[in-house]
Parts: C-alpha cells; structure tokens; sequence
C-alpha cells in the first residue's frame, strides 16, 4: 500500500493540505484578527448570498458538525445573522451582516497574498489546470460541489 502512487499522491495532498491549512489560518488571524474558517463563511456568504445552514455546512473547509457552533460564535461578534423565513419556519439562512463584509474586504488581500506565497507561486499554468481537473473529479465522485467560494 505505502509503496503504490496513488496512496502516495493521496498521502503528499492529504499532508500538504494540512500544513497549508495550519499556516494560512495562524496567519490570517495573526494579520487580521480573522480565523481562516471565519473568512470562509464570510467569502461563501459574500459570494452566493443567504445560505441554508446545511448548504453553508456543506461549501466549508470544516466538519459540518462545526459549522452551527462556528455562526454562532460568528453571530456573537456581529459578523453573521442567522434568519428564519415567513414562508418556511423549519429553515435557517446565515446571511453575512455589514460588519462581515467589511471584515472580509479588508481580509481578501491579506488571504490572496499568503495563498499565492505558499500554494500558487509554485505551480505552472499547466500544473494548476490538472490540479483543478483532479479536485473536479474526485469531488464529482463523491457527490461533492467542485466549485470553490469566490
């Protein structure tokens, strides 16, 4: 198993991803005071408007069973707002607040920047299209969204 590619290819992802995850999350909340799984809500939030909280659970880079707790502590500083509408009491939106765009804006550069520092800046163009037709595919087989926030 260990020696067969395809476990390694998974194994190097699987590793890189969590360390890129770690370092951009220290340092988005380092430079921004926002946590990287806070800024995630807020992008997918900003970007396709009002969402179901099982629809926002399912676009986060987090459990979904963190994703309640995660608005509610979002809620609390001002940045979200969960709403229930007339029409349907069993559903419930998070909808990003004017203090959650702000935050965002502001935050986007900053993210974009150590993104390109430790992910983007070392991948041809050619490189970047086969990692976005592996994702693609592994996500479609899985029944997951490919589409990325923003």
């Amino acid at each position: 198993m260990v020696g067969d590619t395809r476990w390694l290819a998974w194994y190097a992802q699987a590793k890189m991803n969590a360390r890129l995850m770690e370092r951009l999350s220290d340092e988005m909340e380092r430079q921004t005071g926002l946590p990287a799984a806070w800024f995630d809500v807020l992008a997918n939030l900003k970007a396709r408007g009002p969402l179901r909280m099982n629809a926002l659970a399912d676009e986060l880079i987090l459990s979904r069973g963190g994703a309640t707790r995660l608005v509610a502590r979002m809620e609390e500083a001002g940045l979200v707002a969960r709403e229930t509408p007339p029409t349907d009491r069993r559903a419930t939106f998070a909808v990003i607040t004017a203090k959650g765009t702000e935050a965002l804006d502001r935050a986007v550069p900053v993210h974009l920047e150590l993104v390109d520092q430790a992910f983007s800046r070392h991948l041809e163009p050619d490189e970047v299209e086969t990692v976005l037709r592996v994702t693609a595919r592994v996500c479609e087989a899985h029944g997951w969204p490919a589409r990325t926030a923003g």
